[in-house]
């Protein structure tokens, strides 16, 4: 299984839908009509460009080398797929738990995988230091609307 092909071919299918879908977008009723679509559109287009010469640069590598070589397996492909799983969760749990809360056990998650189950102290510590001090620099501060943590109501 060659993991460039399958992500640049992933990558491309992304990119192709991101276009698509920003060319969808209501046009804005004040200003220039086409800006909202404009971003979206430009960076599904970059990505589609990205994914493209990865592909074929992977293909003109397969194609001088006569096969595909088997990848030996990333030893880092597992805390890859938990950050993409513990990213998912956190944005589940980001509106029902509010900020603070859903942030502290994306931040506890992370930090187990990476420092791993000895420093919980540190990695408690850390989770809730960030997540209470951007909630009142961003919430309380900036005037930025975070979603509050209703059973602490912070």
């Amino acid at each position: 299984m060659n993991m460039t092909l399958i992500s640049g071919t992933v990558s491309f299918v992304i990119g192709l839908v991101v276009s698509w879908l920003s060319l969808n977008l209501p046009e804005a009723s004040v200003g220039i009509p086409h800006a909202p679509k404009v971003f979206p559109a430009g960076l599904g287009f970059l990505m589609v460009i990205c994914s493209a010469y990865l592909l074929l640069r992977e293909f003109s590598r397969i194609r001088k080398n006569g096969k595909a070589e088997h990848e030996p397996r990333n030893p880092f492909l597992s805390k890859i797929v938990f950050t993409c799983i513990f990213g998912v969760l956190y944005a589940l749990l980001f509106k029902p738990l509010g900020y603070v809360l859903s942030t502290f056990v994306f931040l506890q998650l992370e930090l187990f995988l990476f420092n791993g189950a000895a420093k919980w102290r540190i990695n408690t510590v850390v989770s809730l230091t960030f997540s209470l001090f951007i909630y009142l620099l961003f919430a309380k501060t900036l005037g930025v609307y975070l979603p509050q943590t209703p059973i602490i109501w912070f």
